[in-house]
């Protein structure tokens, strides 16, 4: 207390003239129409900004969960639509009915490593044995292809992605059903090899190649990329292309895992076979 009594008896001048000073600028201020409004103008200017540069900081730091939060909602619709369920009636259709099942449903998940830059390329994903996922369960991004699971913990997966030389995609031609097969060589993250295109088939650049549905991976129909480049192999029995791969591997944050509900039934009908 006796401290504070030396400072404001030392500086009592100087703080006598600041409030002087404040006094006289209120005064002015209200009772001036032109300065009131100009000082209104300047404080909404600069609480504005500030509002604005807060605001923009709570949504980037909002943004994760926008982004998973849409990822799930979508692998919610990819659940739903007619491609999920499988008709064993190509004359009726009853969602509600034996005749209509579900046949796939999507695991949403985050992906924690990610690498485009070696010759066999892995992702790590945020979903295990815990949430459903299996081995040789497809991964895709929207209709978009991007690996397979070939390991589970409880929590997390090792996904082998396309850019890989053991990853081999049976596709084929939107415009007209015929198989190929596609693989990566190796170096340019964004183009592939389509393989073993048959010689009566007319390649145009720009074709679309999307899965075939024959492995027990992917569904059908899920975009794998578009004919860049092609040529016509006089001497061989298959002519074959370049493709421009729909999936962008290097800017993944979410993924899905395709959840194939009859792939025991399959498993098991392939079994019975095998062992006759």
């Amino acid at each position: 207390m006796r401290n504070l009594l030396v400072f404001l008896r030392t500086h009592y001048f100087i703080l006598l003239f600041l409030l002087l000073e404040a006094f006289s600028l209120s005064l002015l201020f209200n009772f001036n129409e032109f300065q009131n409004s100009a000082v209104y103008d300047i404080s909404s200017t600069f609480t504005g900004a500030v509002n604005r540069t807060f605001r923009n900081i709570s949504e980037y730091f909002s943004l994760r969960n926008t982004n998973q939060a849409l990822v799930e909602e979508m692998a919610k619709l990819h659940s739903r639509l007619p491609d999920a369920y499988y008709k064993s009636d190509a004359y009726s259709f009853y969602r509600k009915d034996t005749v209509y099942q579900l046949q796939y449903r999507y695991i949403s998940a985050k992906v924690i490593s990610n690498t485009t830059n070696k010759r066999n390329n892995f992702l790590m994903i945020s979903k295990g044995s815990l949430q459903g996922v299996k081995n040789h369960m497809g991964v895709i991004i929207g209709n978009r292809i991007v690996g397979q699971v070939v390991s589970v913990s409880p929590h997390f997966s090792w996904i082998l992605s396309m850019l890989n030389k053991d990853s081999k995609i049976s596709g084929k031609f939107k415009k007209n059903n015929q198989l190929v097969n596609v693989e990566w060589p190796g170096g340019n993250y964004r183009y592939g090899s389509v393989k073993e295109v048959p010689k009566h088939v007319n390649i145009k650049e720009g074709d679309t190649i999307v899965t075939s549905g024959n492995s027990d991976i992917f569904p059908e129909g899920i975009l794998i990329g578009t004919i860049s480049s092609f040529t016509v192999a006089t001497d061989e029995n298959f002519n074959y292309g370049t493709i421009l791969f729909s999936t962008d591997f290097n800017s993944l944050g979410y993924v899905e895992i395709v959840v194939d509900l009859m792939r025991k039934e399959k498993e098991e009908l392939k079994a019975t076979f095998k062992s006759e």
